[in-house]
């Protein structure tokens, strides 16, 4: 869950509200649409963030017939590419496991390539990844610079020589056509239309809210304790009960028991794995999440003690600065956000 985006001053030099762009997120088969949905995502936040309609997004097909995406539900468009009157369409990108006999693996992709290539030559053709395919099959690349994903290189290259391939840029912009490199190029995609849509600030609000990944620093007292990190399937189930649990309920034997291990079987292990007793390790569990509040949220100590289930909050203060060597309130000011 992000922050609200709200405006934290007035802008200046703010680009004059004009009319949302249109923008239609192309489903068909076989497509990930996991960077349609985050277009999406970000298309309304920029909007909350500018207080103005900014993008609106529409979910369109070759067809209104559900459309099976790759390995994940079928989605249904909710208007066919050829009515839509759009803007943009934003061409997400496919599975492919190899380059091998690339026209069969259009064939069933005919129908919106089809639709692509019969879009207004005023509606800009936006695609990245594997997706720069059926921008190029539909004949929109054609005379135009392009880039895509670089292991693509040799086939396009081969397939599609009308086009004006710059494999070494991240993302080109020619004409109506702008194509971007990488599983992830619908990032730089939408950052290039919004920044002709926001004004310098709301941009970068948006940029480290839902963009950039979290910073990776962190203090040595909690190095090591992060789910992710931790190989041994049964520590990471007891890093979830532990964060779950409060604080001051923390027990050796009730997680024993909620894992299935004896107390000395438990305890031997996360001895072996993180070099800390069993209970200076929960602790530690407790501390670190106490540190990514004090990061990411405005809350007081007192309500975050209060919400991790800390006895109180002068005890909270004790423990983080026994662990941390820093108050609460220096270690939020050395390590938090904005």
């Amino acid at each position: 869950m992000t922050a609200p985006l709200v405006p934290s001053a007035p802008r200046r030099h703010a680009p004059q509200p004009t009319a949302p762009l249109r923008l239609g997120l192309l489903l068909y088969p076989g497509c990930m649409p996991a960077g349609l949905f985050a277009a999406a995502d970000m298309a309304r936040a920029a909007g909350l963030r500018a207080q103005r309609p900014v993008v609106q997004t529409l979910w369109v097909g070759a067809d209104l017939q559900p459309v099976p995406t790759w390995q994940g539900p079928s989605l249904t468009p909710t208007v066919a590419l050829a009515a839509a009157d759009l803007d943009a369409v934003l061409v997400p990108g496919l599975w492919l496991s190899s380059t091998d006999g690339l026209a069969a693996q259009l064939q069933p992709l005919a129908p919106a390539v089809q639709a692509l290539a019969a879009l207004p030559r005023r509606t800009q053709l936006w695609s990245y990844c594997a997706g720069v395919l059926l921008a190029a099959a539909s004949g929109r690349l054609r005379g135009r610079g392009a880039t895509a994903t670089w292991w693509l290189r040799a086939a396009l290259e081969q397939q599609y020589s009308a086009v004006h391939w710059r494999f070494d840029e991240p993302l080109v912009q020619d004409g109506a056509a702008t194509t971007a490199a990488g599983a992830n190029g619908y990032l730089p995609l939408m950052l290039h239309a919004l920044g002709e849509r926001l004004a310098p600030e709301a941009l970068a609000d948006l940029q480290a809210l839902l963009m950039l990944p979290r910073p990776r620093t962190t203090h040595p007292a909690f190095a090591g304790h992060d789910l992710m990190a931790t190989a041994d399937a049964d520590l990471r189930r007891a890093m979830l009960w532990v964060q779950r649990s409060p604080a001051n309920e923390l027990r050796l034997p009730a997680l024993a028991d909620a894992l299935g291990l004896s107390p000395r079987t438990l305890a031997r292990r996360v001895q072996a794995h993180t070099g800390l007793s069993a209970a200076h390790w929960m602790r530690r569990i407790k501390l670190r999440q106490v540190s990514e509040a004090l990061c990411d949220t405005p809350q007081p100590l007192k309500r975050i003690a209060e919400d991790l289930g800390f006895a109180s909050e002068a005890g909270l203060h004790r423990a983080f600065r026994q662990a941390t060597g820093q108050t609460p309130l220096a270690y939020r000011m050395a390590h938090g956000g904005a």
